[in-house]
């Protein structure tokens, strides 16, 4: 157990499960009364895996659940020794320096809203059937930027719209939001922030993230974020992606804009290019993930929307 943990569940949640995004279980097994917990550090039936412990602790007491838990992740523990010691082996990269040139190289990024419509004119153009979307500035409605990324033969398309408080949503973004023919990918989580600022009520082709990689690789105690969730979709990637110290700026200049101390947008061309980059990147790889969880889940035989 780790110094810095104060008991073997804390190291196991904490140091473990909730440093690569893996989900813990823990139940008394029905006949033995054995505590168990179930370990499932990816999709699949070989990427889990359940520790049993001697414990028979009463489930029916706070203390009794306290040290039933501890035995059954002090087991796990020392059973998942090979296992994280292979996810640690791989070398930590930001998605950034992961994604970033394969995104420059393939992602063509153009504004849309109102007065900008050559970038919807050429999404509508391929048709897409998944989109995914992101949001900045999402604390508002309308929020302050909405990207949005679809495929375009082996390369991607990003349209990037900055609706305004008094006008909203553009009528080509409206049309992609209200279109049920369109899957529209989010990493929106437990607080649909995002999809709030939009005006997104229909869950009808609607994905999250978060929720489709919860269905596959079970619940964490917090969200696993994009950055662990393409680790998820992408497992037998050489690197280990991590998040962008880029996202703190990012994250104030758009709340700036929301707070009122920084003037509203007229344009992209009032965004910084790394700042349009970054927020581009969002949801190109929204849309990589989403691509990766769909084909672990086809191997599994799980159907999943898009």
């Amino acid at each position: 157990m780790a110094p810095n943990f104060n008991s073997p569940k804390q190291a196991l949640e904490q140091g473990v499960c909730g440093q690569h995004g893996w989900s813990s279980r823990y139940f008394q097994d029905p006949d033995t009364s054995r505590w168990c917990v179930e370990v499932r550090w990816g999709v699949g039936s070989s990427q889990r895996q359940v520790f049993v412990s001697d414990d028979e602790s009463d489930a029916a007491s706070k203390p009794g659940i306290k040290k039933g838990h501890a035995a059954a992740a002090t087991v796990a523990l020392e059973g998942l020794t090979e296992i994280l010691r292979a996810a640690n082996v791989k070398p930590s990269r930001t998605i950034d320096e992961t994604f970033g040139p394969r995104f420059d190289a393939t992602c063509r990024v153009l504004g849309g809203g109102h007065g900008f419509e050559n970038g919807w004119d050429a999404l509508w153009a391929c048709a897409p059937s998944v989109v995914a979307v992101d949001v900045e500035g999402n604390q508002r409605t309308p929020p302050v930027l909405v990207q949005v990324c679809a495929r375009v033969g082996a390369d991607t398309l990003c349209v990037l719209e900055t609706p305004s408080v008094a006008e909203g949503l553009s009528e080509n973004l409206r049309r992609l939001l209200d279109d049920d023919a369109i899957v529209k990918v989010f990493c929106d989580g437990t607080s649909g922030a995002d999809k709030r600022s939009l005006g997104v009520r229909s869950t009808c082709n609607v994905l999250d993230l978060e929720h489709v990689a919860t269905e596959l690789a079970g619940a964490t105690g917090v969200q696993r974020g994009l950055a662990r969730i393409l680790n998820l979709a992408w497992p037998d990637a050489t690197v280990r992606v991590t998040k962008d110290a880029a996202e703190k700026s990012s994250v104030k200049f758009f709340a700036a804009i929301e707070r009122g101390t920084r003037p509203p947008l007229s344009g992209l061309h009032d965004i910084p290019p790394d700042v349009v980059r970054y927020a581009a990147m969002d949801a190109w790889c929204t849309l990589l993930a989403h691509q990766g969880l769909q084909l672990l889940a086809r191997r599994e035989g799980i159907s999943i929307k898009g």
